[in-house]
């Protein structure tokens, strides 16, 4: 039996009208189908919110809990006319907000916010979105059950905040559940470990969870609908007129979500690549425009310079200074394996005689830094912390390969008289990024992207300066 998986964004459940609108796209693709939902838009934050204070302060959020419930009576009422679906979604909509506020009691009761608790917490903005959403398509005529993680078995390795949905464990159950010629809505962004507690799937794992199932079931293709038609030169928050990609290899919308494109969740294309699964992006406002930008194993036309620029102002970076520091044998081994220990994720290492630069997530820096003062001390004269930097990535496949384009997005910047602190290429074939500080990032990404996307502009042809230099 052929699926098609189709993934709807929280972007897309700002209004009343908006799962209309999702039950509406639905009713144009034939079944078997798997839908794929977020929370409504802004949820997943209240929900945290509310549970920090519960811990912290003593607070029992029940006016979160009034208004969840009055603003998702509203969406039943409003998209939904036969009765019988609005009771027997009222009923349903009820028990899920009781088992919320069970658990948000039992925070306040005991002051603390165990991991397992917080991701059961934050895993219910999908399933309250997912039982509506299941419910409007239905009140449409189609056969639609909805099918959560819990119940067919979306099994991960267990990690709380951030887990891997184990493909091989999950993959027979997943089959088995997913038989019949209907529509099932699925709530994204959970799955369960091996005990069967909630594993989020980290930050905007809908997407992920999405893939998985396309992998499973050996989907035609995964549909992703957003509030823009794809991906594009550069955000259209920061530079005017940015162009949509139309096409972008796996290995390309991987690195451009990593680097802070919001599009794609960076693991998506994950359990797609092993079969192929192309993924399609499509924009809820036009949906007869067909997809803006596909994601498959080709990489579409090779273009002389990057196909898009993209930054994070996520980052940060560790320095480790030392007399030899960056040349004695064992002290990036002792030094990763510390970082490890208190869990903390290297995105990437620079060296030099006297310094060892790490490129941290900025949440991780506090951390990693006590760790690293605690536990080698012998080892580092000085650790510095540097938070204020954003990076900026030139992404496209083989980008690292055409000669001078570090080279000329350098140019670019220092045309505008902004300091470039690292840049780097080589661990991806399709990215080369640079680090500045975060004052100066929407410039450096404006200049970047004139550079190598405004009309005229010859990339072969602009000379660099004499002063310029690179650092590899």
């Amino acid at each position: 039996m052929s699926y098609k998986v189709i993934k709807f964004g929280g972007s897309n459940l700002r209004k009343t009208i908006d799962f209309r609108r999702c039950a509406e796209i639905v009713v144009n693709y034939d079944a078997p189908c798997i839908i794929v939902v977020s929370a409504f838009f802004k949820v997943t934050d209240k929900l945290k919110q509310a549970a920090i204070e519960a811990s912290d302060s003593g607070n029992f959020p029940e006016p979160l809990l009034l208004d969840l419930y009055s603003t998702c009576e509203e969406q039943i009422n409003a998209n939904i006319d036969d009765p019988r679906i609005i009771e027997h979604t009222r009923d349903e909509l009820r028990r899920l907000l009781d088992k919320l506020a069970n658990l948000y009691k039992g925070v306040y009761a005991i002051g603390e916010l165990p991991p397992a608790i917080n991701d059961t917490i934050l895993s219910f903005g999908e399933r309250i979105s997912a039982l509506i959403l299941s419910a409007v398509i239905r009140s449409r005529g189609l056969k639609t059950s909805l099918a959560l993680p819990e119940n067919f078995g979306l099994i991960t390795d267990g990690e709380f905040g951030s887990a891997s949905i184990k493909l091989k464990e999950s993959s027979k159950a997943v089959i088995n559940y997913f038989s019949g010629k209907q529509y099932y809505v699925v709530p994204g962004f959970y799955g369960v470990s091996a005990e069967g507690k909630i594993n989020l799937l980290g930050r905007g794992g809908s997407d992920y969870s999405a893939a998985a199932l396309a992998n499973m079931v050996e989907a035609d293709s995964l549909d992703i609908w957003k509030d823009v038609c794809g991906f594009q030169t550069c955000d259209p928050k920061i530079v005017k007129d940015p162009k949509t990609i139309n096409q972008l290899s796996y290995n390309e919308a991987a690195e451009l979500s990593y680097f802070g494109a919001k599009i794609l969740h960076p693991r998506t294309v994950e359990p797609l690549i092993p079969k192929g699964i192309p993924v399609r992006i499509f924009n809820v406002k036009q949906p007869s425009a067909g997809p803006g930008t596909l994601i498959s194993p080709d990489t579409g036309a090779d273009l002389p310079g990057p196909k898009s620029i993209t930054f994070s102002r996520n980052f940060s970076v560790l320095k480790l200074k030392g007399p030899g520091v960056g040349s004695k044998p064992g002290v990036l081994a002792k030094v990763a394996g510390i970082m490890d220990i208190a869990g903390v994720n290297i995105s990437s290492v620079f060296t030099s005689q006297t310094a060892i630069c790490f490129l941290l997530q900025k949440s991780d820096l506090r951390i990693a830094r006590k760790a690293i003062k605690v536990n080698a001390p012998a080892l580092i004269n000085e650790v510095e912390a540097i938070s204020d930097i954003a990076l900026v990535a030139l992404v496209g496949e083989g980008i690292t390969t055409k000669q001078g384009i570090a080279a000329k997005a350098f140019q670019a910047v220092a045309a505008e008289n902004i300091n470039v602190e690292i840049i780097a290429a080589g661990a991806s074939t399709a990215a080369v990024y640079f680090v500045v500080k975060e004052s100066d990032c929407n410039r450096a990404v404006i200049a970047t992207h004139n550079f190598f996307f405004s009309e005229g502009g010859n990339l072969d042809s602009r000379p660099l300066s004499e002063n310029t230099s690179i650092i590899l």
